[in-house]
């Protein structure tokens, strides 16, 4: 089973792909690519603030062939990475991101005594010029329901300007957001989160459109991925930091997993059975 690398001509990216195919109807397991490693918060659980530059630098040196990121707008629309709707968690400040400036933001450090390797919050402009043609790059877009169309269009507008269209997706736990980009961007591929089965079945004609589905672990199950087979959906899992979870849910085609761990053993347990 010989494994090659080769640079996909229009995407300029790296990927691997092991020498063998099996029959594609199957949503067990195909062959003919390894899926991605995606780093879960741009850090992949490492000792960096999540979302930073550094922290997706220290994941992509231990392993991770692609990188999820959160984004969010600042109050006059910058757009930037972060996780969380409130500045609590990492500054002890209960003060929501879209009333920040860019400029607040900016002046804001991460603990000191938290990480060894420090980082400031940076805007998706600066992740894009370190990012730009290396690996794949999936957006975790944060919405409010007052900023759905500003947000999208200022998403796209960044997304163009780096030339990233064909390096990037974008997800949302937000079906009309993601109706939104397409409608905007009929080329940009997209991707539906969800852990909850009942939204997803009420949203079903918009996620129907999406490029891929995001299912929480949870929910990976024969059927399941029947149905994402049939609606050819690529598949990206969340989030997978147990090596028992990754041995429930490695016989099936999934595209890639996310998560936070991105220690030796997982990884080889990882490649192993793939």
């Amino acid at each position: 089973m010989a494994i090659s690398y080769y640079i996909n001509s229009n995407h300029n990216l790296l990927h691997l792909e092991i020498g063998l195919v099996i029959n594609r109807n199957s949503y067990y397991m195909n062959l003919t690519k390894i899926p991605l490693v995606i780093a879960h918060r741009g850090s992949g659980g490492l000792d960096a603030p999540e979302n930073t530059i550094k922290a997706c630098k220290l994941a992509l040196e231990n392993g991770a062939t692609a990188l999820e990121i959160d984004i969010r707008p600042t109050r006059e629309g910058n757009i930037i990475l972060f996780h969380d709707p409130l500045l609590l968690r990492h500054f002890g400040k209960p003060i929501p991101v879209p009333f920040c400036s860019l400029k607040e933001l900016k002046k804001l450090e991460f603990s000191k005594k938290s990480y060894q390797h420090q980082d400031r919050i940076c805007t998706l402009s600066e992740f894009f010029e370190e990012f730009k043609n290396t690996v794949p790059i999936n957006l975790d877009s944060k919405t409010m329901w007052s900023n759905y169309w500003p947000f999208a269009k200022s998403l796209i507008r960044e997304i163009e300007k780096f030339g990233m269209n064909d390096q990037v997706w974008i997800s949302s736990f937000n079906p009309v957001f993601l109706k939104l980009v397409k409608v905007f961007k009929p080329t940009l591929r997209t991707g539906f989160l969800f852990r909850n089965l009942a939204i997803a079945n009420r949203y079903i004609d918009i996620i129907s459109r999406a490029d891929a589905w995001h299912p929480h672990h949870s929910l990976v199950t024969d059927h399941f991925f029947e149905l994402a087979q049939k609606l050819k959906k690529e598949i990206y899992v969340w989030t997978i930091n147990e090596e028992l979870t990754l041995e429930r849910i490695l016989k099936y085609n999934f595209d890639g997993i996310i998560t936070d761990t991105l220690h030796k053993g997982f990884q080889a347990r990882f490649s192993y059975s793939c």
